[in-house]
């Protein structure tokens, strides 16, 4: 148990990377993350856009249905590449990590399954601070997954 314990405390830098393959158009899933205000996530309550919904530097208040509040702030975007990248710059109440920045990219399947008439391909990385404890890293990555999931469910409501 201690050997666990201090090996949760060491540091490391870490990247999460999860990806999945949506029954929808590119361009729905791109005009949907491309604003990230995650309308398809069932975490969220809302999501207020300040500035520009368009705009690198603007930023957006995530308001998490437990009651966390996350300002993110948007750092690329990149309709050419279908990419968005953000960092988060302020959590209420506090993370225990320094940083963390986010990407997410969509792709089309150029072949999709059969019986599928469209089909994206959406992968999301972040990269943590070397100071992100394991079970930081294992929460991003099951947040991720459930995220897909969600995502699934509301673009086969579209």
């Amino acid at each position: 148990m201690a050997a666990e314990a201090k090996q949760n405390d060491i540091p490391s830098s870490a990247r999460v990377w999860e990806s999945a393959v949506l029954n929808a158009s590119v361009d729905k899933v791109w005009e949907a993350v491309r604003e990230v205000t995650f309308k398809w996530a069932s975490d969220v309550k809302s999501t207020d856009v300040n500035g520009d919904v368009s705009a690198v530097g603007g930023t957006r208040c995530v308001n998490y249905n437990d009651g966390m509040k996350q300002t993110l702030q948007i750092m690329e975007i990149s309709d050419l590449r279908r990419s968005v990248t953000y960092s988060m710059v302020t959590s209420e109440p506090a993370v225990i990590y320094t940083s963390r920045t986010d990407q997410i990219q969509v792709r089309e399947v150029t072949n999709p399954a059969e019986n599928v008439k469209e089909q994206t391909f959406i992968e999301w990385t972040s990269d943590f601070s070397n100071d992100a404890k394991i079970a930081v890293i294992e929460d991003s990555r099951y947040k991720k997954k459930t995220a897909f999931k969600d995502m699934a469910t509301y673009f086969a409501k579209k």
